[in-house]
């Protein structure tokens, strides 16, 4: 039996360390819910790619059904007003 496939959203974020402040990239599966961080974002999006096979194969040797993004979600961005006055974290 040949191996089914499929895409996973991702986010990858510039983010600061807590504590440490230094700059960081963060990659998360909304889907899967799971997350990791690396220096770089292609750091980030290889961690991310391991991070998502192990859990995969995790949740199949548990028998625990692989979550698969809908055929038919929106991925998406908007434009909102940032409230004058408002800190801005950069």
């Amino acid at each position: 039996m040949e191996a089914e496939s499929t895409n996973y959203t991702t986010v990858i974020n510039r983010e600061k360390r807590l504590g440490s402040g230094v700059v960081c990239y963060t990659a998360y599966v909304p889907v899967l819910g799971i997350a990791t961080e690396a220096d770089t974002a292609v750091k980030a999006k290889r961690a991310i790619e391991e991070l998502v096979n192990f859990h995969l194969e995790s949740l199949a040797e548990e028998g625990i059904e692989v979550p698969i993004e809908s055929p038919s979600s929106l991925v998406t961005t908007f434009r909102a007003q940032i409230p004058v006055g408002a800190k801005i974290s950069r």
